[in-house]
């Protein structure tokens, strides 16, 4: 008896500690949550105090620092005439039996483009004020967003001037408006938009909130800068407008040089302009490389069914909403080569809705293959499925196509047949895959882990067999005729 009350008493003791225990853990828990929450607030305070003393750096910058400049002309690629499709049973010799293949040791030029960079931070970290606000809410390519605005706005762009702009940026440097900063980021960070599709994001939520006015160019520009971006403000006669730096050249659109870099105006047709010349020292060049998939509310088009001449079969269905964004997506190139652009349209991953409704087909019919019938059978696949026409013919002038778009439109060229050709083998075989740029034509080449024969090029001591998805009929390692794989251009993507 005596030793069961000792064990009721003892256990009674150490649930006594164990709540004791409990106790101290938790205040110390509160305590630490508190001193975290001080600790955070003061960070924040820090934060906010140096973004404000940024801004006025820059709004005394502002009123002083404005130059008359003169843009520069757009920039327009002259293309070669396409080659057209040739059918490998047309131009088969008794030499293509052979099967001792000469390799060509690679003497062209290599493209490269760099690798991505992270994208632009704000300016200084930014935590949004619990205030009332509107949300203003907008169809940003068929996908509703809501950026927070201050309630009852008290500033507008009355005058043009130097130091009316400078007072105009102080005043949108308050704390109200962090929630639209930081709101705007959320959503940027929500859809995964790479840079131009924050561009267009900003230019749609704006205009909602202030129509197409100076005060919406101003927030525009406004918002860029505190996201980390390089932009510079400028003014026409009566008119705002705001510029945006990027080291990829776009075509078909003027320019300004300042300080050495390149400016593109949003929106603009005038080419003489006074720019703002004030910066922040950390502000980030606006890239053209989508890195993400952007995740765009699908609208789901009509099915269209794709079959190759071996009896490959896909229906295929894609994303209105990508589309139309891809069709707004500005031409590009990096590095003063034009050929760079072409390596942006082949790294951009396919829409996932699109890979999960196409791509279970294609692995059922190359499931069990080597990696060689693997890829003739998706090179067939491409160099069959789809009609071949010239762009200045479809579109008036060239255009390229990123992969979803070659799904998508009834004629694909050479260039657009090797954008999707080298994206699926990326995604369904699991090879790298460069493309050859030859004058006027664009093919591709697999680095096969198996012996593979045909046609390749020795490059950075890794072999590439030549795979044309616009030689109809040709299988891997087969080049077109009159097509100098010595004097090609590899891109390497």
């Amino acid at each position: 008896m005596m030793n069961r009350v000792c064990v009721v008493i003892s256990v009674w003791l150490f649930a006594g500690f164990l709540y004791a225990q409990q106790d101290e853990y938790e205040a110390f828990k509160r305590q630490q949550q508190q001193n975290y929450g001080l600790f955070s607030a003061n960070q924040q305070a820090r934060y906010d105090a140096y973004r404000k003393e940024l801004n006025a750096r820059y709004a005394k910058f502002m009123a002083e620092s404005w130059e008359r400049m003169t843009a520069l002309p757009a920039i327009e690629i002259e293309e070669e005439r396409p080659v057209y499709p040739l059918v490998y049973e047309d131009t088969i010799t008794s030499s293509e039996s052979i099967l001792d293949f000469i390799p060509v040791l690679f003497n062209g030029d290599v493209v490269k483009i760099p690798d991505p960079a992270s994208q632009a931070e704000p300016i200084a970290p930014i935590q949004a004020k619990p205030i009332v606000h509107d949300m203003v809410s907008v169809a940003f390519y068929g996908t509703m967003v809501s950026v927070p605005f201050p309630i009852n706005e008290e500033w507008s762009v009355d005058e043009i001037s130097e130091k009316q702009l400078s007072k105009l940026w102080t005043r949108l440097s308050s704390s109200e408006y962090d929630m639209t900063v930081r709101g705007a980021l959320d959503v940027r960070a929500g859809l995964d938009l790479c840079d131009w599709g924050y561009v267009q994001l900003l230019q749609s939520v704006c205009e909602k909130r202030y129509g197409k006015t100076n005060e919406a160019v101003m927030m525009q520009a406004y918002l860029m800068a505190q996201s980390g971006y390089m932009i510079r403000l400028a003014y026409g006669g009566d008119r705002l407008y705001w510029l945006l730096a990027s080291d990829y050249c776009m075509l078909s659109m003027f320019y300004f040089v300042i300080d050495g870099d390149k400016f593109y105006p949003v929106d603009c047709s005038t080419r003489e302009l006074a720019i703002c010349k004030a910066s922040f020292d950390s502000e980030r060049k606006l890239s053209l490389q989508i890195t993400k998939d952007q995740l765009l509310e699908a609208a789901i088009s009509p099915k269209r069914t794709l079959t190759s001449r071996d009896g490959l079969r896909v229906d295929v269905s894609q994303n209105l909403n990508l589309v139309d964004f891809y069709n707004h997506y500005p031409s590009a190139y990096i590095d003063g080569n034009v050929y760079t652009r072409w390596a942006v349209y082949a790294n951009t991953p396919l829409d996932p809705t699109i890979a999960a409704a196409l791509y279970p087909s294609l692995r059922i019919a190359v499931e069990g293959l080597s990696e060689k019938d693997a890829v003739n059978k998706l090179l067939q696949f491409v160099q069959t499925a789809f009609v071949y026409e010239y762009d200045d013919k479809v579109w008036g002038a060239d255009r390229a196509f990123f992969a979803e778009e070659t799904l998508y439109y009834p004629y694909a060229d050479c260039e657009d047949r090797a954008v999707l050709f080298s994206r699926l083998v990326r995604d369904i075989v699991g090879l790298d895959v460069v493309l050859l740029y030859y004058p006027g034509h664009l093919a591709a080449a697999v680095e096969f882990n198996e012996e593979v024969l045909g046609d390749y090029l020795l490059y950075d001591k890794r072999k590439y067999i030549v795979c044309d998805p616009t030689y109809i009929g040709a299988p891997v390692g087969r080049t077109m005729p009159n097509m100098n794989n010595q004097e090609a251009q590899i891109i390497i993507l």
